[in-house]
């Protein structure tokens, strides 16, 4: 993918029609475009950041579970979220890199009742080629 890609466009330093290949994203530029896809409802710009092996996994204290795994199962997971959660939206409170890790404390938000409500997680993303390959979250909290 190239960065004509409105995707890819988004990125930060990137320039309209300067090819960027995927594989050459920085970490933390991969979890800021899937936030933007997220907040976007864009269930296939989501897609378009997840490595063809992805996985996600559930961490619990003493259990970690495979929530889910590929692209297609994403995506329709997403696509059905933001069907039953039209006000959905999320920020990135903080944002650590090591190396090919991402851990971000991030903040949802939704629409409940008569006011908007939130939760934080902890999440983990590994990044292969650009694109994240796993990610781990952890249990929600206010």
């Amino acid at each position: 993918m190239l960065a004509a890609d409105p995707v890819l466009a988004q990125l930060p330093g990137v320039q309209h029609g300067e090819p960027v290949p995927v594989a050459e994203r920085a970490a933390e530029d991969v979890i800021q475009e899937q936030l933007r896809a997220f907040n976007a409802h864009d269930a296939n710009a989501m897609v378009a950041n997840l490595h063809e092996d992805f996985a996600w996994f559930g961490v619990d204290s003493n259990v970690m579970t495979l929530e889910m795994q590929g692209r297609g199962n994403f995506f329709n997971s997403m696509r059905e979220y933001f069907n039953g959660v039209p006000g959905a939206r999320a920020e990135i409170e903080e944002i650590f890199v090591a190396g090919v890790f991402v851990t971000a404390l991030e903040r949802s938000y939704w629409l409940q009742g008569d006011g908007e409500v939130s939760q934080a997680s902890l999440a983990i993303y590994e990044i292969r080629d650009g694109l994240i390959y796993r990610v781990w979250y952890y249990p929600a909290f206010d």
